[in-house]
């Protein structure tokens, strides 16, 4: 029996149908590549960044390791250059800056630490950006000198004789909100005024100083006595309580003041006296704040954008 035959109308209805299939296929795998082709520019951006991120890390590396390697350099030179620190402090303070220079190369050279430099081992450049706000002098010799003042273990004897570096002093001490007394040794109450501040823990500026009394010599010394839970020290007839926060500095605009033997390595000396190199630098500071004051400019932005460095702790 012969099986019937489509009709022309069923033929072209299943091509319609079989049209519309493929056609749907067709899009449902455009789509698919379309897809996968999307998701390949994908995996190529994401393998391009982190073939790029893989270099930058290799050159963070490689930086890391140059630093690390410097950072050991300089741990192992530490001791020496702590040691360098500590000997301009205590012997140079008082001494010009060209004095200071030839004596730090001799040290440098002698302790093989050509790269020493007081200045950028004791401070940042935000504190010194500080001081010069705070009315110190642009100079390098001046911002030593503030170093010492700062960081000495011994009551400073700062020689000024323009005042500028107590009228800093003045400023820095405010800023740390430090309860400060000011006194000069002719003050009628000034024995009270030691008194109190060394009693109590403030800071004592003495000001117009053209000599040491003899009662403050223990007090530099730090002749201190144990009794009880209470050191104490003695100034004039009277066995005073010592508080650990008591600040002294010493101020005198005489550039040729004469202390006793016994006095002068009690003191650390500061001199601001002006030197023909500390006033070109102070010279070429007004210059570059007149010629270029879009810098100041700068440096206040600095300034309030760094965040100050903290106190250092009382010596």
């Amino acid at each position: 029996m012969d099986t019937p035959r489509p009709s022309p109308r069923t033929n072209r209805t299943r091509r319609v149908q079989a049209v519309a299939r493929l056609s749907t296929e067709h899009e449902q795998l455009t789509n698919d590549a379309a897809a996968l082709n999307y998701g390949l520019e994908r995996v190529k951006g994401t393998l391009a960044s982190a073939q790029e991120l893989i270099g930058k890390l290799r050159e963070e590396n490689d930086r890391w390791g140059s630093q690390m390697r410097d950072l050991e350099q300089q741990q192992a030179r530490l001791p020496l250059s702590i040691l360098m620190a500590a000997s301009f402090m205590t012997y140079l303070g008082g001494a010009p800056e060209d004095t200071r220079l030839a004596v730090a190369a001799e040290w440098s050279a002698r302790f093989e630490l050509p790269d020493f430099r007081f200045l950028t081992l004791m401070s940042s450049e935000t504190e010194r950006l500080t001081w010069k706000a705070q009315g110190l002098p642009g100079d390098d010799l001046s911002a030593e000198n503030a170093i010492v003042i700062l960081h000495s273990r011994q009551f400073p004897l700062i020689i000024d004789p323009s005042t500028q570096a107590t009228e800093w002093l003045k400023r820095n001490l405010a800023a740390r909100e430090q309860a400060v007394e000011v006194t000069t040794q002719q003050d009628a109450k000034f024995l009270q005024k030691l008194e109190l501040s060394v009693r109590f823990g403030k800071t004592l500026v003495i000001q117009e100083v053209d000599s040491i009394e003899a009662l403050m010599l223990p007090l530099l010394r730090r002749d201190l006595v144990r009794q009880g839970p209470r050191w104490v020290v003695q100034i004039g007839e009277k066995l005073i309580d010592f508080n650990e926060n008591f600040r002294l500095f010493l101020i005198t605009r005489n550039p040729l003041i004469e202390l006793p033997p016994d006095a002068r390595p009690l003191v650390a000396e500061v001199n601001f006296s002006v030197t023909r190199s500390g006033l070109e630098g102070q010279l070429l500071g007004v210059t570059i704040q007149h010629e270029r004051p879009k810098l100041e400019v700068e440096k206040s932005e600095l300034l309030r954008k760094v965040k100050p460095p903290p106190p250092p702790p009382p010596p």
